[in-house]
């Protein structure tokens, strides 16, 4: 399973990534209206210049770190889910991975979450935070389909809207839990999947 912390990965130089783990920290803990361009700066050790130079302004550095962890978060689960047969180890699996992605990972669920709210108020975030649903969506749709095609639920709803269902279902598991003080009772509610999806 998850084990460690996803990490955002970057083939470039050093600087782009310092910049993205700093933003990446603040926002997820003071929230993207709180933290400024000087923020990030002095958190990644550099010039205001240089976070410009990579992602022009602030929405640029915002949708840069949401798409750098969504690809972290698809190359981490494309990984894992190679090795799952069956429809039963599938829903077993998808439930332990969000429960410890969400624990493991508290950061990058906070970020999805101010994500979400900034994407009610911003035809920019709205579009991007759609295609990241869309390309979530997708990905747990393809793998319905190659390692559980003997879903009951399948055959009346489909593979992308059971996807569908599951992201959001976990979505909001996840901004439960982090608003409601990360009580870990609000985590096995991602349980009810096994039930619901058979």
């Amino acid at each position: 399973m998850q084990g460690k912390h996803m990490k955002i990965r970057i083939d470039e130089n050093e600087t782009p990534k310092k910049i993205l783990e700093a933003a990446l920290k603040l926002i997820s803990e003071n929230g993207y209206a709180k933290v400024s361009m000087r923020d990030i700066a002095r958190k990644a050790g550099v010039a205001i210049s240089q976070i410009a130079y990579y992602y022009r302004n602030k929405e640029g550095l915002f949708l840069a770190l949401v798409r750098n962890v969504k690809k972290a978060f698809v190359d981490d689960f494309t990984e894992k889910t190679g090795k799952i047969n069956g429809s039963d180890e599938f829903i077993t699996f998808l439930c332990e991975y969000a429960k410890e992605s969400i624990v493991g990972n508290p950061d990058i669920h906070r970020l999805r979450f101010e994500f979400s709210t900034l994407a009610m108020a911003s035809e920019l975030f709205r579009a991007e935070f759609g295609t990241l649903v869309k390309e979530l969506s997708e990905i747990i749709a393809k793998d319905i389909e190659e390692r559980a095609p003997s879903l009951e639920i399948t055959k009346t709803c489909g593979a992308l809207r059971i996807a569908e269902f599951i992201v959001i279902f976990i979505f909001g598991v996840s901004s439960q839990y982090l608003t409601e003080g990360r009580d870990p009772r609000r985590l096995e509610n991602i349980d009810m999947l096994k039930t619901l999806i058979k």
